[in-house]
């Protein structure tokens, strides 16, 4: 029976100082999210599997945890919120013509190869805003990103943004099949240069737009280093339009004066295909992963029965955690809890002394005493518990040690549990 003390591969446990550390760190975001004005939303944890099928442009159906209901429909646990809140939206907000602006906590579930090292089960913060096609909107939403990882505490990281319309500009003039440019879009979303030239060998292009898709994977740095290279690649309108945008994009995200956390990656194509606009990843280091990611998904609520253009992020909790846990970045818990500490024959006074700790707004634990007091000192410290009030048999006072000095000292026992005392 030993092997059910341990998790299946791909999910952890949380507790003790570090369940409080990732609650504290879930509630600075959510902070955050709420001074740009998003409220709160909830979705179920698990949904009909049509809500992610491959029309959505969610993850893989191989990828995905199933189940079959008493009626025999097919669930999934979510992989992915967007999907969710975009059908919640449609339905509940099928008639508003106004931008929306929800945020939500939650986790996800995805079947991940062992061999990736992500987390099957991950937390996820994150904001859609929805109904907005504005540059105005895409630019409050990496400041906001940007924003949720300076409150956190982070303070080297990089956001880097692409633009889904390059590359497929890229593709409308090439005219290629769709098996191809999906292969194409995952080697050059992992930089696999030679794959991408060996990959356009197969194919009878003019030289210059394959000179284009090679460049793709290199086109990546700062605003300067990208949009003038990015214009010498190509004519075509859709691919040009797209580097504007990113452009404007910048200009407003200096009046945000985020520019600092900005780079600019052509070579970027996202994880899911329902983005159709600006895709953005966060970095830093401490981790193999992003710890953002987000874009625009114009098309996707149409297929829920509201057509409005939105864009969104999420930001992986957990891999923040880790990222700032090895930068050394965690904030201190406080030491806020006080243990009283009794004798069994004084388990009434210990229980009234508790309650008016309580109703004064104090954190207090009873504890019985039974052994030596050096024990409960070790346990205090290992827990934050920042004093031990000592209730012995028939005390005219309580004793109070202070944990981390070992000071202590005497106080009277309050007049209110005297009286209840007689």
């Amino acid at each position: 029976m030993v092997q059910l003390l341990h998790t299946p591969e791909g999910v952890k446990d949380y507790y003790n100082d570090e369940y409080a550390r990732k609650e504290a760190l879930c509630q600075r975001i959510q902070e955050t999210f709420t001074r740009y004005g998003y409220r709160g939303i909830q979705t179920p944890t698990f949904e009909y599997f049509d809500i992610f099928n491959a029309e959505r442009g969610s993850v893989a159906s191989r990828d995905m945890y199933k189940l079959i209901d008493r009626d025999g429909e097919t669930l999934v646990l979510r992989p992915d919120f967007t999907p969710s809140i975009a059908r919640c939206a449609a339905k509940y907000y099928g008639n508003e013509t106004l931008p929306i602006r929800f945020c939500y906590q939650g986790n996800t579930f995805i079947n991940n190869s062992s061999y990736q090292g992500r987390l099957k089960e991950s937390t996820q913060a994150g904001i859609e805003l929805i109904g907005d096609d504005s540059l105005a909107a895409d630019a409050e939403v990496i400041a906001l990103a940007v924003d949720c990882l300076k409150g956190a505490g982070l303070t080297e990281f990089q956001v880097e943004i692409g633009q889904v319309d390059f590359f497929n500009g890229l593709f409308q003039e090439a005219n290629l099949k769709q098996d191809t440019i999906d292969s194409l879009r995952e080697l050059i979303e992992n930089k696999n240069f030679l794959g991408v030239e060996e990959r356009l060998m197969e194919e009878n292009l003019p030289e210059e737009l394959t000179e284009a898709f090679l460049a793709l994977p290199k086109l990546f740095g700062s605003a300067e280093q990208v949009f003038g290279e990015a214009r010498k690649l190509t004519q075509n309108p859709t691919s040009l339009a797209a580097v504007d945008r990113l452009e404007q994009l910048y200009q407003l995200l200096t009046t945000y004066g985020v520019s600092d956390y900005i780079t600019f990656d052509l070579g970027m194509l996202g994880n899911y295909q329902y983005y159709t606009g600006i895709i953005f990843k966060g970095y830093t280091y401490g981790t193999g992963d992003y710890i953002v990611t987000g874009g625009r998904y114009d098309n996707l609520m149409v297929q829920f029965g509201k057509d409005a253009p939105s864009v969104g992020f999420g930001i992986s909790m957990d891999t923040l955690m880790s990222a700032m846990q090895r930068q050394k970045l965690l904030r201190e818990l406080p030491w806020e809890e006080t243990m009283i500490l009794y004798e069994p024959s004084e388990l009434s006074m210990a229980i009234a002394l508790g309650s008016l700790y309580r109703k004064n707004g104090h954190s207090v634990s009873l504890t019985e005493k039974k052994s030596l007091a050096g024990e409960y000192m070790e346990y205090a410290k290992e827990h934050r518990i920042s004093s031990i009030l000592l209730l012995t048999d028939k005390a005219q006072a309580i004793t109070v040690i202070q944990t981390r000095t070992g000071e202590t000292t005497s106080v009277p026992i309050p007049k209110e549990i005297r009286r209840e005392e007689r």
